[in-house]
């Protein structure tokens, strides 16, 4: 009897035994072919975006990913954030076959001659390599790694950069690399997008009226296109120039509008009047459901001017355009806004041997805006750089108009009506607190719904027998109240420096994904838009606190097992002997 209950335990624990075997097989078996991992963070910052999703379903060809950060030398961020891009890939993988990849180590095998050659070609295309120095016995050693990946489709190639520094406001190695893994979606997957077309809105730049000049507007454009068609049109008093015609009568030369050539223009700063034409194709193009962004300074004052002569005269800017923007719901104001968050600029302050002195102090007609609202255009940007910045007013409460003020300067601000003198001795004066009583004053209003046509009551004039569409279809635009939030600044050698990047202190500002954001609004790619604003929680460690606690917690790590292990076996035994007592 004691003989059958032994084989029977044995039977028992070895049928324990392969079946817990089997399983472990099994799922072995089934994660070849099956690539998963559970998001249990609260940003979901590991779940892909509805976007990439539709994205990897509509491709075409295979897509080809070369990545150049390998090697068993990595240093151990860039070795993790070479893990995590494998494993970002990966999971590209499981949600189309059409994604290949190929990890590359640049320098393995290869004589130094060979590996210049090699940077050199990776540099032309796109990739800047980083050197990495190291202490030896021998000194210190230089070595370059290049943390980017070349991605082909249809013999076509577009470079990848995988670190990303937060236009350059992070600083520290440690935080951008961690950075750079959280942005692996965005990044990767916008350049899917772009190297295989998936991009079909059109974003026009509106020229004629003293708008910026190319160069000044060259970073704006080029951001832009990274994600729709970009070009420039001048109306010039021609409907063909934004609309798309349809000839109905050859004889007569009577034709109708069939679509508008671009979903979006930009109105970047015009200096001159609109006229009444111009302003008729502009309202008919939102009438068809075009989409506007103007950047607009109602006030005229510009830094050069006041740099050459230490004052200037500011008086409100005539572009013909205030009927319209009432029609539209809101109404440039004629002042300029001071605010005690402003950026710095750089004063002369004495001479030292003939050499100018310079100290950066406050300059108040420069707001440096922080956006406090939560929405997807503004959602966790950075700090925002202005010039001459004016309030906006909402207008009119028609409920089919949805009105959103997107930016606002702080709780301390001062306005300045116009006509007025502006002086840059005022640099030289304490600022009176209670002169800066103003709050919140909006520099930038979304409004969306349907909107009213400007010329719908001008029956019998030459411009209404061209045709005059009173309703527009369920359209948007964006309204920012400085002409200069979209400009690059230029060195003297016009030299664009990037959108946001202030040459006096030498910090970028994040008025390049403003544009991004409010660009991708407006074109309805919400989903790209919600991958770049998504919520990154950079879950640092106390570096203080880690040294401070270093030697409890090594400690607490060595116990904690062995204590584990004791009270484990100390059960085990227990049941046992109670099992078998019994």
């Amino acid at each position: 009897m004691k003989d059958l209950k032994v084989k029977n335990i044995k039977r028992e624990h070895l049928f324990r035994f392969i079946s817990i075997l089997l399983i472990v097989v099994s799922l072995n078996i089934i994660s070849i072919f099956i690539f998963t991992r559970f998001d249990l963070t609260s940003e979901k910052r590991y779940t892909l975006s509805k976007s990439t999703k539709d994205m990897l379903t509509h491709l075409e060809d295979i897509i080809y990913v070369k990545v150049y950060l390998d090697g068993k030398s990595l240093p151990p961020d860039y070795a993790e954030l070479s893990t995590k891009t494998r494993e970002f890939l990966d999971e590209l993988r499981a949600y189309s076959d059409q994604i290949e990849y190929e990890f590359i180590d640049p320098a393995q095998g290869r004589e130094a001659r060979e590996m210049n050659a090699i940077y050199s070609e990776l540099y032309k295309k796109g990739l800047t390599p980083q050197p990495i120095q190291s202490q030896e016995a021998d000194g210190i050693n230089t070595r370059y790694i290049v943390p980017g990946a070349i991605i082909s489709y249809r013999q076509r190639e577009v470079p990848v950069d995988l670190l990303d520094s937060d236009d350059g406001l992070l600083r520290n190695r440690e935080d951008i690399i961690k950075y750079s893994i959280e942005k692996l979606e965005y990044n990767i997957g916008n350049s899917i997008r772009r190297i295989t077309n998936q991009q079909h809105a059109k974003v026009a730049f509106l020229k004629g009226h003293g708008e910026l000049a190319n160069i000044e507007i060259l970073k704006a454009a080029v951001a832009i296109a990274n994600f729709y068609t970009v070009d420039s049109v001048i109306l010039n008093n021609q409907i063909s120039n934004i609309f798309e015609l349809e000839i109905t009568d050859t004889l007569t030369g009577d034709f109708k509008v069939k679509n508008n050539k671009y979903d979006l223009l930009i109105i970047a700063k015009p200096t001159r009047p609109f006229g009444n034409f111009e302003k008729y194709l502009l309202d008919q193009f939102v009438m068809h459901g075009g989409r506007l962004l103007w950047y607009v300074d109602p006030v005229l004052a510009e830094m050069d001017s006041l740099q050459n002569n230490m004052e200037m005269a500011c008086f409100a800017r005539d572009l013909n355009l205030e009927d319209m923007f009432f029609r539209y719901g809101v109404r440039f104001n004629s002042n300029l806004l001071q605010d005690l968050n402003a950026l710095q600029i750089p004063v002369n302050s004495s001479n030292v041997g003939g050499q100018a002195q310079y100290k950066y102090i406050p300059w108040y007609y420069f707001p440096v805006i922080t956006p406090y609202i939560e929405h997807p255009v503004v959602k966790n940007l950075n700090v925002l750089r202005t010039e001459f910045v004016s309030s906006i007013d909402v207008i009119g409460t028609k409920a089919e108009l949805k009105k959103t003020v997107l930016l606002t300067t702080s709780g301390t601000t001062k306005i300045t009506n116009t006509p007025a003198i502006i002086s840059l001795q005022t640099l030289r004066r304490r600022a009176n607190m209670r002169e800066f009583n103003k709050q919140h004053l909006p520099v930038s209003i979304l409004v969306e719904g349907e909107f009213n046509s400007l010329f719908s009551d001008l029956e019998g004039t030459d411009i209404a027998k061209l045709g005059v569409i009173h309703k527009s279809k369920t359209t948007k635009m964006i309204f920012v109240s400085d002409g200069d939030m979209i400009k690059n600044q230029l060195r003297q050698d016009n030299f664009a420096y990037p959108l946001g990047y202030d040459r006096f202190t030498g910090l970028t500002f994040g008025n390049k994904n403003f544009l991004l954001n409010a660009v991708n609004y407006l074109c309805d790619d919400e989903d790209i838009l919600q991958v770049r604003s998504k919520d990154f929680k950079m879950r640092l460690l106390d570096k203080n606190k880690t040294l401070k606690e270093k030697s409890l917690w090594q400690t607490f790590n060595l116990m904690l097992p062995l204590f584990a292990i004791i009270i484990l076996s100390i059960i085990f035994i227990s049941i046992r002997k109670f099992k078998y007592t019994k």
